[in-house]
């Protein structure tokens, strides 16, 4: 199925719970930790959250596009409101509160943009990342 133009890969073909991602790091940013599974394949990065019911707070994952990209995401066959926080050069370059999307058509679903070059994404629960700001250091770390 494609992707509406410029949008990061997410939508897995198929329908299902998404596989586990064996991989965490902590990513630290103001007073928040969060331990994200690792997707830094085009296949983990298509699935990402997709399917999924529940996640734990202070969990998420973190997208890792090995060089700068301006791709936003959107929310087809995500099932959990997020909070999105991308990230280059260690440094926060936007945050964005990412909705469900229900229906069939992905092109129906807004896309959220960065507003800037960005390495990695990381997404938790949903207002994780309020009171982050632009600027702000991020710690990316193994766990």
């Amino acid at each position: 199925m494609p992707e509406p133009p410029g949008v990061a890969a997410r939508n897995a073909a198929g329908a299902g719970a998404p596989e586990a991602v064996a991989e965490t790091v902590t990513v630290r940013v103001r007073d928040r930790t969060v331990t994200a599974e690792v997707a830094d394949s085009d296949d983990e990065r298509r699935r990402g959250l997709m399917y999924r019911t529940w996640l734990p707070p202070d969990h998420g994952m973190i997208f890792d596009f090995g060089g700068e990209t301006t791709s936003g995401f959107y929310m087809f066959r995500t099932l959990l409101p997020l909070s999105i926080m991308f990230v280059r050069d260690g440094r926060v370059v936007s945050v964005r509160e990412m909705t469900p999307c229900s229906g069939d058509d992905p092109s129906a679903c807004p896309v959220y943009y960065p507003g800037g070059a960005y390495t990695h994404a990381v997404e938790a629960p949903a207002h994780t990342f309020a009171g982050v700001t632009i600027g702000d250091p991020v710690a990316i770390g193994s766990d």
